[in-house]
């Protein structure tokens, strides 16, 4: 994907996104509250169903609505995320190349601009899928252990035949040999954590530089094991980050540790085309408008969702105060 920033006008201000950072930020004008009019980043769960069934899964399929959607149904849903004027769209699932119109659907975003982000296992990636996979602006491919036999217990295939780790790697080659830009995600429990080093090492001599470690969400599946998956103590995680960091200073690694203290605040579209989101703090998922059948706007209200804290999760500190345009100034007054 070309390499720029887009940005979008607001009444209180402008947000900006760097594709090359996949970062946001944003300028807004003197006494003005920042809340975003419509989603500035959104989470498409485009499938339910996976050929994995990760301990962790955000995007649980006994959770989800089994409604799958025509190929129109989910074109349209498309054109809704565009006519809203979303920044950012990831397509995650269940795994979303199960279905084969999901290229579809990435073409159509990016052919407007939308930054898009393919959420995959990597196991149904194929050379004749990379003409449109190579237009995202990511691809995120989960790995969580060098150790083949931990990765598989935290990744396991419902194939009986099936190895995940092995997959993985196939699917990581893949992208690198068709210059996909390509993104590793780590989800850490008690039973990786301690692997963290070895993992930047194997990536960065791959050649991968961009690496997003994150604690495991207490949400969707990892919700109702929450207490089993976090060690007591994970502050050892962050002095090893900032020394991979010093030791591998031209690889972006990002730690999160996935603790808030609000809900509502991200965005998502349900594998049925309903717009809603989840309440961390409970696990439960909630369901507003239909995409197919009315518009982005129907549901984006303060009722559904924390908009404060939906701009600070997208633009964090990434904040400037600037005046308004002189045009705009007059013809206020």
């Amino acid at each position: 994907m070309s390499t720029h920033i887009r940005s979008r006008r607001e009444s209180w201000g402008t947000i900006f996104y760097d594709n090359t950072l996949d970062e946001f930020s944003a300028e807004v004008h003197p006494g003005c509250t920042p809340t975003p009019e419509s989603p500035i980043g959104v989470g498409w769960l485009v499938t339910a169903p996976c050929n994995l069934k990760c301990i962790h899964c955000y995007g649980n399929v006994e959770d989800l609505p089994s409604e799958r959607l025509t190929t129109a149904q989910q074109l349209k849903v498309a054109d809704e995320v565009i006519r809203a004027g979303v920044m950012r769209q990831i397509l995650s699932g269940g795994e979303p190349l199960m279905r084969r119109d999901t290229l579809q659907v990435i073409d159509k975003l990016t052919d407007h601009g939308v930054a898009t982000i393919l959420g995959t296992n990597g196991t149904f990636l194929s050379s004749q899928a990379m003409k449109s996979v190579r237009r995202c602006t990511r691809v995120e491919i989960s790995l969580d252990s060098m150790d083949e036999r931990v990765n598989n217990e935290i990744r396991p295939s419902r194939n009986v035949k099936g190895n995940t780790y092995q997959e993985t790697l196939r699917a990581i080659s893949l992208c690198q040999d068709a210059g996909v830009s390509l993104r590793i995600l780590t989800c850490l429990n008690r039973y990786n954590h301690q692997e963290v080093s070895a993992l930047a090492q194997f990536l960065y001599e791959r050649g991968i530089r961009d690496w997003a470690v994150s604690w495991t969400l207490s949400a969707g599946r990892a919700h109702h094991i929450y207490g089993e998956l976090m060690p007591e103590d994970t502050t050892q995680v962050e002095n090893v980050v900032e020394q991979l960091r010093l030791k591998y200073p031209d690889m972006q690694i990002r730690l999160s540790d996935r603790t808030v203290n609000y809900s509502r605040y991200y965005c998502l579209i349900w594998p049925n085309g309903t717009l809603g989101t989840e309440e961390i703090l409970t696990g439960k998922k909630l369901f507003f408008s239909s995409l197919v059948t009315g518009s982005m706007r129907d549901g984006w209200t303060p009722e559904n969702y924390d908009l404060d804290a939906h701009f600070r999760k997208w633009i964090a500190g990434r904040v400037r105060t600037v005046e308004q345009p002189l045009e705009l100034r007059s013809r206020v007054a």
